[in-house]
C-alpha cells in the first residue's frame, strides 16, 4: 500500500545493463513507479519507445499522458557505440582507402540515438514533466567520461592516458554534444527548479561493451544516475558527475 503521489520515472533503453540496474535501484525508493521497456510487473510498466522514431516517441508520450497524466523523472539512457563493427571491418579489409559511406552512416546512426534521440525524447516529454507534482522535475542524461573535453586535455588527470588516445571519435563526440544538451536544458528549466544533470557511468560489463572484462557491474554504474534522479530540492543542476563527484566538461 502506498501513501502520497507516486514518483513516475521514464528510463529509455532500459531493457538491460545500466538502465535496468537503475530501474531496480529506483524500485527500492519509497513510492516509485518505473516506466521502461523490459518488465511488466508490480510497479514496472513495459513501454518501449524507439528514440530514433518520432512517431514511437510521441505514441509513448501519449500513452503515458493517458494513463498517468505526468512523469516526474526522465532518464535519457538509450545509447549505442557502433564503431566496434567498423574497426573490425577495417582490420579485415586489405583496402587502403576508407569506406567513406560506411563511416558517414556510423556517425549518423550514433548521433540519431545518442544525441537526437535524447533531444527529441526530452522535448516530447517536457509537457508531462511540467505536470510533475510534489517537487519539480528531474532529467538525467547518461553521458560518458569519454565525452569530456576537460579529461581529454588535462595531463594531470588520472584519465588522461586513456582519454588522450585517438579512439572512438564517433561515440565520444556524440557524448560531448550530449553534454552541451544537458547544459541547455539545465539553463532552460532553471527558474522552474528542475534538476538537469549528466552522469558518467564508466566502462560497464554489459551488452553495450560486449561484456568487456575491464567493465564493472551495471549495479555500480547506476548509482550516480539514481542519485541524480532522486535529488532533493537543494541538489545540483547543470553538472556533469560520477559517484566520486564533479567531472570536467
Amino acid at each position: 500500500m502506498t501513501s502520497g503521489p507516486q514518483t513516475i520515472v521514464l528510463i529509455t533503453g532500459a531493457n538491460q545493463g545500466i538502465g535496468y540496474a537503475a530501474a531496480e535501484q529506483l524500485l527500492k525508493q519509497k513510492n516509485y513507479y518505473i516506466l521502461l521497456g523490459s518488465r511488466n510487473a508490480g510497479t514496472v510498466q513495459k513501454l518501449p519507445p524507439n528514440v530514433t522514431d518520432d512517431a514511437s516517441i510521441q505514441q509513448a508520450a501519449d500513452q503515458i499522458e493517458s494513463k498517468h497524466g505526468r512523469i516526474n523523472v526522465l532518464i535519457n539512457n538509450a545509447g549505442i557505440n557502433n564503431e566496434l563493427s567498423l574497426y573490425s571491418k577495417q582490420q579485415e579489409s586489405k583496402e587502403s582507402k576508407p569506406d567513406l559511406a560506411a563511416l558517414r552512416q556510423i556517425y549518423r546512426d550514433a548521433y540519431e540515438v545518442n544525441l537526437f534521440g535524447a533531444a527529441i525524447t526530452t522535448e516530447a516529454f517536457t509537457p508531462l514533466l511540467e505536470k510533475a507534482i510534489a517537487k519539480p522535475a528531474r532529467i538525467v542524461f547518461v553521458s560518458s567520461h569519454t565525452g569530456s573535453i576537460g579529461l581529454r586535455v588535462d595531463q594531470s588527470s588520472n584519465f588522461y592516458e586513456r582519454m588522450s588516445q585517438p579512439s572512438f571519435p564517433v561515440y565520444r563526440s556524440s557524448k560531448t554534444a550530449m553534454n552541451m544538451l544537458t547544459l541547455h536544458y539545465a539553463a532552460k528549466f532553471k527558474e522552474q527548479g528542475w534538476k538537469v544533470n549528466a552522469s558518467c557511468p564508466n566502462l560497464t560489463k554489459s551488452a553495450f561493451s560486449r561484456f568487456s572484462d575491464l567493465g564493472r557491474s551495471p549495479t555500480v554504474s547506476a548509482v550516480n544516475i539514481v542519485r541524480l534522479a532522486t535529488l532533493s530540492d537543494d541538489g545540483e543542476t547543470g553538472q556533469y558527475s560520477d559517484e566520486n563527484g564533479v567531472v570536467d566538461w
